[in-house]
């Protein structure tokens, strides 16, 4: 599963539609072709369509891109339901654990190991997840 999102171009059906996040971190917009997303706000991707649209297609363009669907997060360990749950923006290590059931009686509560970009953090229970997170609740020592 990969992000989603929405392009809306107001007036032009032809260039309104969904668009996944590839690999690369693009999304593929009619008439103007690849656009970076990963790592760019969502009023930076619009301005960007918004700007090449303006310059070579369209006269004052009316742009919006909206989120459709995250990558969901993997969570593992000392939980009660391991498993893969639905992302939410803003969402914490707890609060991810929550939609797992909550941490199973070893677990280690104040802090996860977060498996993100293909490097291993270790973050506390309050630090926010991204898309795509895998986090892993440790067993307590004591």
């Amino acid at each position: 599963m990969v992000d989603k999102v929405k392009v809306v171009v107001f007036g032009q059906p032809d260039l309104t539609g969904e668009a996944e996040i590839d690999a690369s971190g693009k999304i593929v917009v009619g008439l103007i072709g690849e656009v970076a997303a990963a790592g760019r706000t969502i009023a930076e991707v619009q301005g960007e369509i918004r700007t090449r649209l303006d310059k070579d297609y369209l006269v004052d363009p009316k742009v919006s891109v909206l989120m459709v669907a995250y990558r969901p997060l993997t969570i593992l360990g000392q939980v009660k339901s391991p498993g893969r749950y639905p992302y939410s923006s803003g969402m914490t290590i707890r609060q991810a654990v929550a939609l797992a059931g909550g941490y199973d009686r070893r677990a280690s509560t104040g802090a996860a190991v977060v498996f993100r970009d293909g490097r291993e953090i270790e973050l506390e229970a309050d630090a926010p997840v991204r898309p795509g997170d895998t986090i892993e609740i440790q067993r307590r020592f004591f």
